[in-house]
Order: C-alpha cells, then sequence, then structure tokens
C-alpha cells in the first residue's frame, strides 16, 4: 500500500513539473488523496474475499434448487379441475419407495377404497406406511406402481393445485404461526368470518379453553405456538382444517397429546360434520 502512495505521489510531482498547464498541484492532490482512499478500501476488503468465493459457492447452489423445476409442481396451471368432488378414494396395486431409498418398498400393492363420507383409519407400527399412504393422496409424490383416484379419476390428471384445495390436513406437529388464534384459524381458508372460526373451535372442542385467556380469540401464541399446550395446539390446527370444509380430512396421529375425554369429543364433532 505504501508503494501505491509513493507511485502516485512521485507520478504526479513529475507531471506538474512537466509544465503541462492541464496538470495543477490541485488535480494531482485530488488523485492522489483518491489513491490513498481506494487503497485503504480495497486493503479492507481483501480479508474477505475468501468469504465472497465461499458465498458465491453457496448462492449457486441456492439458486439451482430455486430454478429447478419439479416433477410435481403446485404452480402449474395445467390438469384437470374437477367442479365438485364427492371424496371417494381408491388405491389401486400401489407400491412405492422413497427417491432417496430405491431398493427400500414402503408399499407394495396397496389396494384400498374408502367411499364419500367414510371415516377409515390406517393402523399399524411405525414404519409401515400409514403417512406415506397420506402423502401420496395429496400427491406430495407419485406411486412408482399403480395409481390413485378419486371420485374415478387418476390424481395425476388432476391440477395439483386446485385439487390440495380439497384437503384439510392435520399433522402430529402441528405447525402454529406467531400470531393470534383467530390469525391462526383463519389461515385455513380465505374470507372466513369470525363466526365460522368460532364454529370451527368448537368442532375441534378448543373453544371453552380459548375462551378463558382474557383476550380469547385475540390471544398470541407465541412463535411456533410455545405459548400453548400441545393438546391445544393440536385442536386449534384441527378447527384451522375444519374451518375450510373439506372434502377429504386428513388426521396424522392428531389427536396424540389429547386426553381421552377431548379426544372423545373431536371425533364426536368429526361424526356430526359426515
Amino acid at each position: 500500500m505504501n508503494g501505491t502512495y509513493g507511485l502516485a505521489f512521485w507520478y504526479g510531482t513529475s507531471l506538474i513539473l512537466s509544465g503541462e498547464p492541464d496538470y495543477t498541484i490541485g488535480t494531482v492532490l485530488a488523485v492522489f488523496f483518491s489513491v490513498i482512499h481506494s487503497s485503504y478500501c480495497i486493503g479492507a476488503a481483501a480479508p474477505n474475499f475468501e468469504t465472497f468465493t465461499i458465498a458465491r459457492g453457496a448462492a449457486f447452489n441456492i439458486f439451482h434448487i430455486i430454478d429447478k423445476k419439479p416433477t410435481i409442481d403446485n404452480f402449474s396451471t395445467t390438469g384437470y379441475k374437477l367442479e365438485c368432488i364427492e371424496g371417494t378414494v381408491e388405491f389401486k396395486n400401489v407400491s412405492f419407495s422413497y427417491p432417496s431409498r430405491p431398493s427400500i418398498k414402503i408399499l407394495k400393492g396397496l389396494n384400498l377404497k374408502i367411499k364419500s363420507g367414510e371415516t377409515v383409519a390406517l393402523v399399524g407400527p411405525n414404519g409401515s406406511g400409514k403417512s406415506t399412504a397420506v402423502q401420496l393422496l395429496q400427491r406430495l409424490y407419485d406411486p412408482d406402481d399403480g395409481f390413485i383416484t378419486v371420485d374415478g379419476n387418476d390424481i395425476r390428471t388432476l391440477n395439483v393445485r386446485h385439487y390440495r384445495e380439497h384437503f384439510g390436513v392435520v399433522s402430529q406437529e402441528p405447525v402454529l404461526f406467531g400470531t393470534t388464534i383467530n390469525n391462526n384459524i383463519r389461515y385455513g381458508q380465505d374470507g372466513v368470518t369470525n363466526e365460522d372460526i368460532e364454529k370451527a373451535a368448537k368442532e375441534a372442542n378448543a373453544y371453552d379453553f380459548i375462551m378463558e385467556f382474557p383476550k380469547k380469540f385475540n390471544t398470541l401464541v407465541g412463535e411456533k405456538g410455545i405459548q400453548m399446550s400441545g393438546g391445544q395446539k393440536q385442536r386449534i390446527a384441527i378447527a384451522r382444517a375444519l374451518v375450510r370444509n373439506p372434502k377429504i380430512l386428513i388426521l396424522d396421529e392428531a389427536t396424540s397429546a389429547l386426553d381421552t375425554e377431548s379426544e372423545s369429543a373431536v371425533q364426536a364433532a368429526l361424526v356430526k360434520k359426515e
């Protein structure tokens, strides 16, 4: 850096002594201090060059993922949109293995028919494919063999976004957002009223504990629902699913954190909705 200063000073002095009218002392000093400032900036940035290189490599991977077109595109406009879905589901000789473990078959020749209005429980040990069947029904994956139909239509021919709008899904570990109970339930469907939210809360057996809070439905649940117990989070998530009045309701161990009395109340409400 000092060499840069010396070179700039020597060259500037030479230009002044040459007698050229365009090179005044003021001009040379302006250039000289510009060189000093730019040299300082380059010197300060030099230790970060390695970080810039690492960031560039990371950004390449990120944008590669962003630009990658998914096999099942939720934003695709293609596919048939059913005007009315009754909810009759059928698995026909469905086999599936996850892409990360292609040699391990999770489902082998599954055949299952669920008529509209029926309540069916998939029971089995961990790893038997219960959640996998649910994911295939939502078309998060496509089967390796066989196919799945809804009302007689192969779900691969349907518009993905429109098809998924008819589902209500509650998982064992529900996701709540850091806002009010009202907003968490409202996220289930656009245009719902407060009356709809209260009705869904009652059906999910959540209304009573919500009304015990000082701010009732305006109570903040905290980040990821940290202010709520496991059972309260599950009931709020169930209310969020019910408020959209789905044609197909999936509860993936959604009442595991509820006591027997609360679980019975929720199940009774779901039976009434059928």
